[in-house]
C-alpha cells in the first residue's frame, strides 16, 4: 500500500467514525500528505469548511476530528427537532378533554382574594383506588406557584356551552386584573374558587408534581365529586393546526356550528378570519370564511337578522389580512393581535369606509362592492 493511500485511509476512516491507526510516516512526511490528501477530499467548491481557532493547521488530525464531531453533534440535533414536530403532528390527531384548573388563596396585605384558572387539554385519570387525577401546566406557569402554596386546586370538566370559559382560561390575565370578575362562580370552605354550569368539578388536594420536559405533571389526590345531572356533551376538541388551545376550541365549535349563538360576536368574527389567513393565507381563507358564515347562519337561521352581506364580508378579510401583514410579531396571540389592532372592533369602522347607502343595496349583498367613502389600506 502507497503511503498516499494510507493517508486517504486513514482520514476517510477519521470522518466515518471507524477506528485507524495513524502509519509511522516521518512527521514532515505525514504532514505533507495529510494537506495533499485533505485538499482532495474536501475541495474549494466543498461545502465543507475546515478552521481551527487554536492556529492548528486547518487540515490536522486533530482539526478534521472536532469538525466531525460538531458535525454529528449538528446532525442528532436536528434529527431531534424532526422527532419532536412529529410527535406534535401525532399528538394532534388524539381527542382532548377539555378543563379549567382553579385555584385561590387569601393575601393579609391586601385582604383580598388571589383567583386563578388555566384551561388544560392534557387532564387524565391516573387510579381509580384511591382517586389520583392528573394534568399538566407549562413551564413558569403562574397557576404553578399558587397551587404550590395553596396544595389545593379544583379540576371544572366543561360542557359544550361554556367555550367561552375555555378561551377565557386560557390566557394570561394581565396583572392586578381577576379571571373572575365576569365569570358566574362561588368560592367553597376553601377558597376555591368554583365555576358554575360545570358538567362535573373534582376537588383536590395536591398529591405531588414533578418537571417533564417542558411542561411540569402535577397529581391531585381526589377529596370530594360534584356531577352536574345535565345531559350535555363533555367539551373535546383535536387540533388540526398550530393553534393555541383557545383558537383550537373556539375554530371547533364555530366548524362544528356548536358555538353558542350568543357568542358569535364580532370580535369572534375577527378571530376566526384570523386565524384562517394566518393558515391559508388571504386567497386560500376566503372559501373557508364564506362558507364557515353560512354554515353557521343556516343552523341559527331562526335566530339570524340581517343574514350573509357579501361587501362586509370581504372588507374585513381585506382589513384583517392587512392587520397581519403589518403585524411585527409572528407568533402573536389573538389577544395581542387585537390590542395592537383595536380599530377591528371599533362599531364606526364600517361607516368610515361605506355610505349607508351603499351597505344596503342589493348589489353589495351579493356581490363585493368597493368603498365609497375612502379607500382600502394595502
Amino acid at each position: 500500500m502507497s503511503a498516499a493511500t494510507s493517508v486517504t485511509s486513514f482520514v476517510r476512516a477519521c470522518l466515518s467514525g471507524r477506528q485507524c491507526c495513524l502509519p509511522l510516516y516521518p512527521k514532515v512526511l505525514r504532514q505533507r500528505l495529510l494537506r495533499s490528501k485533505t485538499s482532495q477530499l474536501f475541495p474549494a467548491s466543498s461545502s465543507v469548511r475546515l478552521f481551527s481557532s487554536t492556529g492548528e493547521p486547518p487540515d490536522s488530525i486533530e482539526v478534521l476530528l472536532r469538525h466531525k464531531r460538531r458535525q454529528e453533534e449538528v446532525e442528532l440535533k436536528q434529527a431531534s427537532e424532526e422527532t419532536s414536530d412529529i410527535f406534535k403532528l401525532a399528538m394532534r390527531k388524539v381527542p382532548q378533554q377539555v378543563v379549567v384548573v382553579t385555584s385561590g388563596q387569601f393575601q393579609p396585605d391586601s385582604r383580598q382574594w388571589l383567583k386563578r384558572g388555566v384551561t388544560c387539554s392534557t387532564f387524565s385519570s391516573v387510579s381509580y383506588q384511591p382517586p389520583i387525577i392528573s394534568f399538566c401546566l407549562s413551564q413558569g406557569s403562574r397557576m404553578h406557584d399558587l397551587i404550590k402554596s395553596t396544595k389545593k386546586f379544583a379540576v371544572h370538566i366543561l360542557a359544550q356551552d361554556q367555550i367561552h370559559h375555555g378561551i377565557h382560561f386560557s390566557k394570561p390575565a394581565p396583572n392586578g386584573e381577576c379571571q373572575f370578575d365576569n365569570v358566574p362562580h362561588v368560592q367553597g370552605e376553601e377558597g376555591l374558587p368554583i365555576i358554575l354550569g360545570s358538567l362535573a368539578v373534582l376537588l383536590c388536594d395536591s398529591h405531588t408534581y414533578h418537571g417533564v420536559g417542558d411542561h411540569t405533571v402535577w397529581y391531585g389526590n381526589v377529596t370530594g365529586v360534584s356531577v352536574s345531572e345535565t345531559l350535555q356533551e363533555p367539551l373535546i376538541y383535536f387540533t388540526r393546526k398550530f393553534r393555541s388551545v383557545g383558537d383550537e376550541i373556539f375554530l371547533s365549535a364555530f366548524e362544528g356550528t356548536t358555538l353558542p349563538f350568543e357568542e358569535w360576536t364580532h370580535e369572534a368574527h375577527v378571530r376566526m378570519a384570523w386565524n384562517y389567513i394566518r393558515e391559508h393565507g388571504k386567497e386560500g381563507a376566503v372559501p373557508y370564511i364564506k362558507l364557515g358564515i353560512q354554515k353557521f347562519n343556516e343552523k341559527n337561521r331562526d335566530k339570524i337578522t340581517t343574514g350573509y352581506h357579501e361587501t362586509i364580508t370581504m372588507f374585513f378579510i381585506h382589513l384583517v389580512s392587512d392587520a397581519i401583514v403589518q403585524s411585527v410579531h409572528a407568533n402573536e396571540t389573538f389577544e395581542e393581535f387585537l390590542s395592537s389592532n383595536p380599530h377591528l372592533v371599533d362599531k364606526q369602522l364600517l361607516m368610515d369606509y361605506y355610505s349607508p347607502e351603499t351597505l344596503k343595496s342589493e348589489a353589495a349583498r351579493y356581490r363585493f362592492i368597493r368603498p365609497d367613502k375612502k379607500s382600502l389600506p394595502g
